[in-house]
């Protein structure tokens, strides 16, 4: 198999050491913090604490145990304690391998059980602590051995308990190309570091036909619906396809496949993501997830390019896959030293540009859309290691930052470079140090004009001061270093100074083809002022698991917007569509004040924003009675997790 990751180039600082060191501990004991569940040791004798007041118990979980130490006797080493990737590890619920034998089968039970989440094994099987683990171990030698006896030992479990197509584990294309990427990453680093050739020719041969195996299943279960844009379900397929078929040995299929994946990679970047640089399905988490995998296959394939496999791009056999267009159609150029299309890497660049414009303070996102916490790698843990918790902060993108620092030279990333080094030093590694020089700039909304507005159809009207400075301090204006970033296609305004971070919400169904993770949030607003959060977003929480608790948090009435009682913005059908009513729109902007106006049905609502020296004020109007309740106490900062504001 081919390598790309030179482990001498990686960059491993002592904070972050000392935190993979802590969480170390827990992944040796088969404890996992996913989704919400907290440390959880996750084992056929497990005791779930239960979700949603609903905990699920099965004998034959215990019975399944035995099977699988008998099954791994041979596999794995003595001590080792197999692990169940068959539970929902928060309900309690075993996706039994006998009864739960296909996608169908488990899908059947998807909103049919009341607290259960598919999405719980799903995470679990992605592997994303392996690649932490590999990281130590190579920061850590005195660890090293027993890390790879882990590896190794998790690895046989995993393959051996869950064949190909015939658990839980098989359901989702989209968790296998995650997990593909995963176990590569981690591989190639293992393969470096065994020195006593634990990883035998035995466990190579074995691995192999596993990453052949998860490529002919992506193949084979594209999550593509027709012509145009996939979702980021898709995007995953096409970054496992590439991954996969990057670092296995060159034959007719895989270099097909490396040509179809970055095939895709080009027209689905064009379709998913828009010339400013944002996603379109309106979630600034899910922009970070289709992020990483646009910037880590793209790393990939300049690394590609540096290897005797460069030559597939010119020499594939495209009647090996059936989607393959011919070489004359092709958008890549391999005589262009930038190989992807001119408009390419100017809006990965601004993609990551929109993750700077959104960041507070304090290193969080704004959360518009869904969370489910979904990434493609996890390298720096976003933990605080003086919290006992030790919980990832699902809203700390900086790693995203951090690692577009490892590609592009632009100041814009350099404090976030110099931070959290790992990610930026594994991109440049990925990449055979590919960089490229100089500021790409940001898109203008050419099309913006002031609108007019006919007040008197605004009969009712409110006030609210969010914000009043205190005389008594000497503190800066709010207005000090005040700008204004808009981004129409996406939807949304960020007013931000040296003290003041806001988020408007203006429309972000509006270029929306998919709208499953959109919530009722226009005219929504959230701010942080010194650090400080004054409105935040309810967030997600849950998807199947609980619908009615989840169309609570994408409710109009859970958002700092003007809320009407007995109306949503749009209408809910069922747990991952909208029927869309609602359209808003920018009516006016500057760096102290912005104005935006929302109709749906017969209501029309109006926000104006106006921000003075010490002062936020928010003015909302209306045709009907209304709210805009800015205290709300209950909110989601990722996927699973529950937490109350605190005044």
């Amino acid at each position: 198999m081919y390598s790309y990751i030179n482990i001498n180039e990686l960059v491993i600082d002592t904070m972050t050491y000392l935190k993979l060191r802590k969480i170390y501990t827990h992944y040796c004991n088969h404890e996992f913090d996913l989704l919400g569940s907290g440390w959880q040791h996750i084992s056929y004798n497990m005791e779930p604490k239960g979700f949603c007041k609903v905990k699920y118990s099965s004998l034959s979980m215990s019975y399944y145990g035995n099977i699988a130490r008998k099954r791994l006797k041979h596999k794995c080493t003595s001590s080792y304690i197999p692990i169940n990737w068959f539970v929902d590890y928060r309900s309690g619920f075993f996706f039994a391998p006998w009864k739960y034998s296909s996608w169908k089968k488990c899908y059947s039970i998807m909103d049919k059980k009341y607290g259960v989440d598919i999405k719980c094994p799903w995470e679990l099987g992605r592997f994303y602590h392996f690649v932490q683990m590999a990281v130590l171990a190579i920061a850590d030698e005195s660890l090293r051995e027993n890390i790879i006896i882990e590896y190794k030992n998790e690895l046989n479990d995993f393959i051996e308990m869950n064949p190909v197509g015939k658990t839980v584990q098989w359901t989702c294309p989209m968790d296998v190309s995650i997990r593909v990427v995963n176990l590569l990453i981690a591989y190639d680093i293992f393969m470096q570091l065994d020195k006593k050739h634990y990883l035998d020719k035995r466990f190579q041969i074995d691995f192999l036909r596993h990453i052949k195996d998860c490529l002919d299943f992506i193949i084979a279960n594209l999550e593509y619906g027709g012509k145009g844009a996939g979702s980021n379900h898709y995007l995953a397929n096409i970054t496992g396809i590439i991954f996969a078929a990057a670092y296995m040995p060159a034959n007719d299929w895989t270099n097909a496949c490396v040509v179809f994946g970055v095939q895709e990679l080009i027209e689905q970047f064009a379709e998913q993501f828009h010339d400013e640089g944002t996603n379109f399905e309106g979630s600034t988490s899910y922009h970070r997830l289709s992020t990483e995998f646009i910037l880590y296959s793209t790393a990939l394939v300049y690394g590609v390019l540096k290897t005797d496999k460069k030559r597939v791009f010119g020499e594939y056999c495209h009647e090996r896959i059936k989607w393959l267009k011919k070489e004359r159609f092709q958008k890549y150029d391999l005589s262009d030293v930038d190989f992807f299309p001119k408009w390419f890497v100017p809006r990965l660049y601004r993609a990551g540009i929109f993750t700077k414009t959104i960041l507070k303070s304090n290193g969080e996102i704004v959360q518009i859309g869904d969370n489910d916490s979904g990434r493609l790698l996890k390298l720096t843990p976003m933990i605080d290691t003086t919290d006992n918790k030790m919980e990832e902060n699902d809203l700390a993108h900086g790693n995203l930052l951090s690692a577009m620092g490892g590609i592009f030279s632009s100041g814009e990333f350099f404090d976030w470079k110099a931070c959290l080094p790992l990610e930026s030093s594994f991109i440049s590694a990925l990449s055979g140090r590919k960089l490229f020089h100089g500021d790409f700039g940001t898109v203008k909304d050419k099309k913006f004009t002031n609108r007019k507005i006919d007040r008197e159809k605004y009969i009712y009207s409110k006030e609210t001061i969010l914000f009043q400075a205190d005389n008594k301090f000497n503190y800066a204006s709010l207005l000090d270093n005040a700008c204004v970033h808009s981004f129409d296609k996406f939807g949304i305004i960020i007013l931000r100074s040296k003290r003041v971070f806001i988020s408007l919400v203006i429309d972000t169904a509006r270029n929306v083809f998919y709208s499953g993770h959109i919530h009722n949030d226009k005219l929504s607003i959230e701010v942080m002022v010194d650090g400080k959060y004054i409105t935040r977003d309810p967030g997600t929480y849950t998807y199947t698991a609980a619908p009615e608790i989840r169309d609570k948090f994408r409710s109009a009435r859970a958002h700092n917007t003007i809320y009407i009682d007995g109306y949503e913005q749009n209408e809910f059908d069922g747990i991952w569509g909208m029927r869309r009513k609602a359209k808003a729109e920018l009516v006016s902007y500057s760096e102290n004040e912005i104005t935006a106006k929302l109709k749906y049905g017969e209501i029309e609502c109006l926000r104006k924003v106006i921000l003075t020296e010490s002062r936020l004020k928010i003015v909302d109007f209306s045709n009907r009675p209304f709210h805009s309740n800015f205290k709300n106490t209950i909110y989601s900062d990722g996927y699973g997790k529950l937490k109350r504001v605190k005044r």
